[in-house]
């Protein structure tokens, strides 16, 4: 049975126009709602975006262009799309992390104390794309999805408290696209990602160790100040709109061979908010009359990382398809990480991060059981941008592999699902890390490694009109 059925053009454009509504009244209060967790790729950039992508460990998607998810991939991919279609893809992805103390210490270097545990949940990541053709060679389509975010959640006790308890980045991307068939070799296509960034982040404040380094012991005693036992916090919440752009090309030399390049452009964010301090009242004294420690506004600088992806797809046989995918991200923009408050008494928070470029290779495959089943499975090594001597507890990132497998379903000529699982490993990531004056002057040193992994269910639903 063929996968497509032709319709009418003025069919394909009502049920799209009905399918962009539902996009908007539902996906996005759901993405903000939901998203919240590991980043799946190296940093804080998400390579994942649909469950037909998990399902090959993104091997080939930047070629591909089998369904609208290739917005993100590669918008040039639209132009082969034969039909009208919406997306609905979801992920539930169950992380796991650890943390293994070895010689922690606070600020006047006695060990620190606390629990080595993470609170990581569960989380959903969704997304929508919708995609159509507006004549012979030209297709629009739009998107809707996150394509960098990282989460990591200690407990409140926890041995690593003073550098961070809990961060997190969300991005949400709309990302309106174009795509024109220029022949029957080569396709141009091109969008616009119009992008939300929220960062959230809170740490421990050691007005114990603070006071001995301003002040006497005995004055500290009789304040009742004593190290790791007068903690107070430090809680930031910041957001900006900004924008950047995706472009792609898909050159198709013969029927069964397909090559994709694309790129995403970096995306700045200038980020405002809000700093809130919590002062423990036997510590006032430490804060000069109130201007030190006071809720304040505070700013801070992000620069999303430029992507450049090459993708093949080769048809073997009428059954066996491979797939390989190279990315190339430019994380060595990200050279310092800073938080600036609109308190000028309040030092700013500064640290070096270094970071570098980093590859991911990914190479899968698809079998053709029948007209209608797809099994699917790819593998993906992806290398970590962060360099030892400055990985930190806020994002302990190290290099990692991805395994996906999956099958695709059509169940009707209109409509197909894809169901995928995946599991990403992480190689243990040495933490030993001493955050410098004025940074965070009562941090101490974290010591340790870090273990992580992630195991994830993905449903795409794939309507065609």
């Amino acid at each position: 049975m063929s996968p497509y059925q032709a319709g009418t053009q003025n069919d394909q454009s009502r049920y799209f126009v009905v399918a962009l509504h539902a996009f908007r009244l539902f996906a996005i209060p759901t993405a903000l709602a939901l998203l919240d967790g590991q980043a799946a790729a190296s940093g804080f950039f998400n390579s994942i975006q649909s469950a037909s992508s998990d399902s090959v460990a993104t091997a080939g998607q930047t070629a591909a262009a089998e369904d609208a998810s290739t917005i993100f991939y590669n918008p040039a991919g639209m132009a082969l799309l034969p039909r009208a279609e919406a997306l609905a893809t979801a992920g539930i992805v169950f992380p796991s992390s650890s943390f293994r103390n070895d010689g922690s210490t606070d600020a006047v270097g006695e060990p620190m104390t606390g629990s080595s545990n993470t609170n990581l949940q569960p989380f959903v990541q969704p997304g929508m794309f919708g995609a159509m053709p507006v004549g012979d060679s030209l297709h629009i389509g739009l998107g809707l999805y996150s394509p960098d975010g990282q989460s990591s959640k200690y407990a409140p006790d926890w041995i690593g408290r003073y550098q961070v308890q809990t961060v997190s980045l969300e991005t949400i991307d709309i990302n309106p696209a174009i795509a024109w068939r220029v022949n029957e070799a080569f396709a141009v296509g091109g969008g616009i990602d119009i992008q939300y960034a929220e960062f959230k982040r809170s740490n421990a404040i050691d007005f114990g160790s603070l006071c001995l380094g301003i002040a006497t012991p005995a004055t500290c005693a009789g304040l009742g100040l004593a190290p790791q036992g007068a903690d107070g916090r430090l809680h930031v919440e910041l957001s900006n709109w900004n924008v950047g752009f995706n472009v792609g090309v898909l050159f198709t030399p013969t029927d069964t061979t397909r090559i994709g390049l694309s790129y995403r452009s970096p995306v700045h964010h200038d980020l405002t908010g809000d700093a809130r301090f919590d002062v423990p009242v036997a510590a006032q004294p430490l804060t000069a009359g109130g201007t030190l420690f006071a809720n304040t506004n505070a700013t801070a600088a992000l620069d999303t990382p430029d992507v450049i992806g090459i993708g093949l797809r080769q048809q073997i046989d009428d059954r066996w398809t491979a797939l390989v995918d190279f990315d190339w991200t430019l994380w060595s923009r990200v050279k310092t990480l800073a938080l600036t408050f609109a308190n000028p008494a309040q030092p700013p928070i500064i640290q070096q991060a270094n970071w570098h470029d980093s590859g991911r290779i990914a190479v899968g495959g698809t079998y053709q059981l029948s007209d209608d089943t797809q099994l699917r499975a790819g593998l993906a090594y992806d290398q970590s941008p962060i360099p030892n001597a400055f990985r930190s507890a806020d994002l302990p990132d190290s290099d990692s592999i991805l395994i996906g497998v999956g099958i695709t379903q059509r169940i009707t000529p209109d409509f197909a699902t894809t169901i995928s699982y995946s599991h990403y490993q992480y190689f243990p990531a040495t933490l030993h890390l001493t955050l410098p004056t004025p940074a965070m002057p009562v941090a101490g040193t974290l010591s340790g490694k870090a273990y992580r992994h992630s195991d994830a269910i993905g449903l795409d639903a794939r309507f065609n009109f």
